[in-house]
């Protein structure tokens, strides 16, 4: 494979949200290993991912007037319609499949599930149904403040909260949630929410131009990285830390576990000038698989 196909791959892959399948994978599979619960179905795991990207495939619609864009991204999306189309289908086939399969396994034990459990999954679904634009008075991720939230609550929920949740529900049994299970979900929620900010650096000039006020349209682009990343990527740093000296962890896993962490830190620093939006894909969704997989072998070599 040449360079030039390799980088067209490359490109297909990142800006189809494909890779985002092994994202929700990785995230998925560093919580129970992390808490130290039993591994999840193959059909919730074909859930979850197949819902994942099928949410970021909607976001990203275009519609069919629409024959150029400045954006490459969009372009991308423009070119390869049928491709798209036909991911779509195959995605949807692979939801309805696994949804039924979950739903069978999971309808007798509904009892097993708390109000509080019922009542994230609404807000949840509340905020997911918001971060479209449905032109009718409800779009999050118009408003500065909701939208890198509700992206960093619902990969905190897609990823740390729903493992759990399905496997109470497929094996019909309780498993206690200690300070592990809420540490892990604060994490997870902090650094995509950080990840969400860095993300508008991207998109500053197009966002500007459609009045969408997100931190770098209000505040700037260096405002923006250094007096709001920065200090989020330091609180999360000390999370990180608290974490492993309540937990008694030798030095060793402490600094093994700050790694995604700190090389967010380093990737931020070197934003000084605005960068191909490619290079964002890669970079910060390559920032979180580091985090899920690093979790994963934090357990896997140490414990």
């Amino acid at each position: 494979m040449n360079a030039k196909v390799w980088s067209k791959t490359i490109a297909s892959i990142y800006f189809s949200n494909i890779f985002l399948i092994f994202l929700s994978l990785a995230l998925n599979i560093e919580t129970v290993i992390k808490i130290g619960l039993p591994i999840n179905s193959l059909e919730y795991y074909l859930f979850v991912t197949s819902a994942t990207v099928l949410f970021y495939l909607y976001a990203y619609r275009v519609p069919k007037k629409f024959k150029y864009s400045s954006n490459i991204r969009i372009q991308f999306y423009i070119d390869n319609r049928k491709k798209i189309d036909f991911l779509a289908c195959f995605l949807i086939i692979c939801f309805t499949y696994s949804g039924i399969k979950l739903f069978n396994k999971s309808i007798d034990h509904v009892d097993i599930m708390s109000w509080k459990w019922i009542l994230v999954l609404i807000l949840t679904g509340i905020f997911a149904f918001g971060y479209y634009d449905f032109n009718i008075g409800i779009s999050l991720r118009k408003t500065m403040w909701l939208k890198p939230f509700l992206i960093g609550w619902t990969w905190a929920i897609t990823t740390v909260f729903l493992p759990v949740l399905f496997l109470m529900l497929e094996n019909n049994r309780h498993y206690p949630l200690d300070a592990k299970f809420y540490f892990l979900f604060i994490q997870t929620f902090m650094y995509c929410l950080v990840n969400a900010i860095l993300f508008d650096l991207k998109d500053y000039e197009d966002d500007s131009n459609r009045n969408l006020k997100t931190f770098v349209v209000k505040y700037g682009y260096h405002f923006t990285l250094n007096k709001i990343i920065l200090p989020l990527i330091f609180i999360g740093f000390l999370s990180f830390l608290l974490f492993g000296i309540l937990y008694n962890l030798y030095l060793h896993r402490i600094l093994f576990m700050l790694i995604p962490i700190i090389g967010l830190a380093i990737f931020s620093f070197k934003l000084n000038r605005p960068k191909p939006i490619l290079y964002y894909l890669i970079a910060i969704d390559g920032m979180i698989f580091l985090k899920a997989i690093c979790g994963i072998l934090s357990v896997v070599l140490f414990e």
